[in-house]
């Protein structure tokens, strides 16, 4: 599966790229296909006509055909050979297949096209009658991504992303919002022709509506297209900076040249498939999003879509494990923005049981799903709704404590690094994880064995005694016996506190440290810092469990 967009069933550096992007756009020119699309929109008949060019890359041998992908819903699919000259005619054009409500296109040159030429293919076709993933054109509002559908022919294979230049011509009075540099002039737009020029490689986004846009300024300048006024719109986007902050904070320097959130109706967002959909440069949003009384309510909702603006439109991870561990790093984007913004109380209540507002994803959600006899090492995530789960419950935590091993402040020079390092290309995950450790300056190894090739998670137990000022205590845990620094918080009921970290590795890990009160109670990992089971977890998960499998009393 070459691409995923999130889906939310329950609503819940570099420097500036500016004027540099278009010389940087020509180290793609040689290795990624070039777009010129002419693509009118006809809302009323829930309809699009497009037609352009695309240049695929040469190759090191001559091919007789060519494989693309197009949406099920497109139609009258022409394709013409322009170069090179030996190959040049009307193509023939066969269905080979349909995936992921896709259909699978041999595009077959007249004369085979030699070895080490690039091929500039004329095309045409018509359609989207119907609503898909990410895609419906209608009156209330049209929009489409290639991350759902292929509303326009997709190159089959591992370099499928493009660039080039779109242009859309609407009805009078509609916006176009486009993940690409917008090209057209304010009175081209006032006659409905908005053109934009995509520089970095992507599958292509936009949105088309009746858009009043408000706009702030700041380093990130953020524009909202809102199909119907707000009040408190000034404040509302003052939010949406400080999750962008924060997320700048974590990941490495916003990557493009603005921010937008588009407004979608929240019935057609759903038959689409998503609540909020991140593409590059933008998040398409239910309208649900737009109405809530404070920023603070979707701060975890809008932490995760944002983070996609750094995976995988920024560095994408390759699959197996990518698909979804670019969902857990932005799940994990969700945590640290409520941590940031909201407080550690927040952030402790999210991993325990979800953040408050929308208890979506959690520990409690992972051990539920383990009860229910679905668990699978991170290292080697699926396509499945069951491995989906599993990256956004258990994968986020994951990445929390690997930030907490390596140091917060480390941990995020190392991912802004690889930011710079691996912008706009794709990473193996082997090299991800080389990446990481390298830049923590010692072995992971041991750590990466236990959360992302392991399934599972440790249950620790404590014992302890305190014998005049000296509080002593042992930690077990049966096998696989996994590695982690523990605190013990030490109270009494006059509010005196002692706390203290412990290295829990193996069966039995023991430990003294001196306590100048006497304490009342000692608790193990008291913020749930380590993903663990405890007694409500194995209450949850049995509950979860299915009928068959449960013992009758």
């Amino acid at each position: 599966m070459k691409k995923f967009f999130a889906i939310f069933l329950v609503l819940i550096s570099l420097s500036s790229i500016g004027s540099g992007q278009t010389s940087r756009s020509k180290i793609y020119t040689n290795t990624f296909p070039q777009y010129n699309l002419d693509i009118k929109v006809l809302p009323e008949a829930h309809r699009l006509e497009t037609k352009g060019t695309l240049r695929l890359p040469a190759a090191n041998k001559s091919r007789t055909e060519l494989r693309l992908s197009l949406s099920e819903l497109m139609h009258d699919f022409t394709v013409e050979i322009i170069e090179p000259a030996a190959s040049a005619g009307i193509a023939k054009v066969d269905k080979t297949g349909s995936s992921n409500e896709n259909l699978k296109w041999v595009v077959r040159p007249v004369r085979p096209i030699p070895a080490n030429q690039s091929v500039l293919l004329r095309f045409s076709y018509v359609g989207g009658e119907q609503i898909s993933s990410l895609f419906y054109i209608g009156s209330e509002v049209s929009f489409a991504s290639a991350w759902g559908a292929d509303w326009y022919p997709v190159i089959i294979g591992e370099v499928n992303k493009g660039i080039g230049t779109l242009q859309f011509s609407v009805p009078v009075g509609q916006t176009v919002y486009a993940s690409g540099n917008r090209r057209s002039s304010d009175q081209e737009a006032e006659q409905g022709t908005f053109k934009f020029e995509f520089l970095h490689p992507t599958y292509f986004s936009f949105a088309a509506g009746n858009y009043t846009v408000v706009r702030r300024n700041g380093s990130v300048p953020i524009a909202a297209y809102l199909l119907k006024p707000r009040q408190n719109m000034e404040q509302y986007l003052e939010g949406i900076s400080s999750i962008l902050n924060a997320l700048t904070e974590e990941f490495g320097n916003y990557p493009f040249d603005e921010f937008a959130l588009v407004e979608i109706p929240r019935d057609l967002a759903q038959k689409a498939g998503f609540n909020a959909a991140g593409v590059q440069g933008f998040v398409m949003a239910n309208s649900r999003a737009f109405d809530v009384k404070h920023v603070k309510y979707i701060h975890n909702f809008f932490g995760h879509e944002f983070a996609h603006q750094w995976f995988p439109h920024r560095v994408a991870l390759k699959t197996p494990p990518g698909l979804y561990m670019e969902e857990a790093l932005a799940e994990y984007g969700g945590l640290r923005v409520v941590e940031t913004l909201a407080g550690a109380d927040a952030a402790e209540q999210y991993r325990r049981t979800g953040f408050e507002y929308d208890p979506g994803y959690s520990a409690l959600q992972y051990f539920k799903l383990v009860g229910a006899g679905i668990d699978h090492p991170l290292s080697n995530l699926n396509s499945s709704l069951e491995h989906h789960n599993l990256a956004y419950n258990k994968g986020f935590l994951v990445f929390n404590m690997l930030s907490r091993e390596i140091g917060r402040e480390k941990f995020q020079r190392i991912l802004h690094n690889i930011m710079r390092r691996y912008a706009f290309k794709e990473i193996k995950w082997s090299e991800f994880l080389r990446a990481i450790e390298t830049g923590a300056g010692k072995n992971l190894r041991w750590f990466y064995e236990q959360w992302f090739e392991r399934t599972g998670a440790p249950e620790f137990q404590l014992t302890w005694k305190q014998q005049g000022k000296k509080l002593r205590g042992v930690i077990t845990q049966t096998s696989p016996y996994y590695r982690a620094a523990l605190e013990i918080e030490a109270r009494n009921n006059q509010g005196q506190r002692l706390n203290r970290t412990v290295k829990v590795r193996g069966a039995e890990t023991s430990f003294s440290f001196p306590a100048n009160f006497r304490a009342d109670s000692v608790t193990l990992d008291p913020h749930y810092l380590v993903l663990r089971w405890t007694p409500e977890y194995r209450n949850a998960a049995s509950a979860a469990r299915p009928p068959s499998q449960k013992v009758s009393p």
